[in-house]
């Protein structure tokens, strides 16, 4: 694994966004997603045939699932930044298993000792 894909590059995916879109197929087999990202995504309001194929899309991905050393680093990041518990999760997910976050809200992981990649720039 390469990169830990954020909830917001799935959703713009998801939208039509053609720069997520090409990301996401170009480094599918190198991407991995948060179990916090397959919360966060299926719980939008989809039609019924959407939810189907919104899971197997993100069944393609590896998800990752939380762990002490992943809460662990949620409590550093949180003494060095104040930031949303679900954000947190997903920085801690790509922090302790060394994986580069492709997220297009940078500002969100600011101050945090993270790679981040920003797909739109």
């Amino acid at each position: 694994m390469k990169y830990l894909v954020d909830s917001n590059i799935i959703i713009y995916h998801l939208n039509g966004e053609s720069t997520a879109t090409d990301f996401i197929l170009s480094n599918l087999h190198q991407s991995a997603i948060s179990q916090i990202t397959y919360i966060e995504v299926l719980s939008f309001d989809f039609a019924e045939d959407e939810l189907m194929a919104v899971k197997e899309l993100l069944d393609c991905f590896d998800i990752l699932d939380t762990s002490k050393a992943i809460a662990v680093q949620c409590l550093k990041n949180r003494k060095a930044r104040k930031i949303k518990l679900p954000d947190n999760l997903i920085a801690s997910t790509a922090q302790i298993n060394d994986l580069v976050l492709v997220t297009n809200n940078v500002a969100d992981f600011k101050n945090l000792d993270i790679k981040i990649m920003n797909v739109f720039e």
